[in-house]
């Protein structure tokens, strides 16, 4: 049984998350799909760094800069991994 508070693989959390898609009231259905692929993405990009860190991180806000994606032509995954890369980059600046 594991002692509480250790962890065999490193993790990442996300307290509070706020996800806009402005001008998709039409694609309303997609964002809770799109949303939750996005972080499924950000946990895959994070996994090597992840265990390079060795140590918790605590970020206490993060700005991710606008992306620009074609609900109309891109599908959930593609609209996701966009929205991942773009979370990943401002998490790495935020080292």
């Amino acid at each position: 049984m594991a002692e509480r508070g250790y962890r065999d693989e490193p993790n990442v959390e996300f307290g509070e998350v706020s996800l806009t898609i402005l001008n998709g009231s039409h694609h309303a259905s997609r964002a809770e799909r799109i949303a939750r692929l996005t972080f499924d993405y950000v946990r895959e990009l994070m996994e090597l760094p992840l265990h390079q860190l060795g140590a918790d991180l605590t970020i206490a806000r993060l700005e991710v800069p606008p992306i620009q994606v074609s609900l109309d032509t891109m599908d959930d995954e593609a609209v996701a991994r966009a929205g991942a890369e773009a979370i990943y980059r401002a998490l790495q600046g935020a080292q």
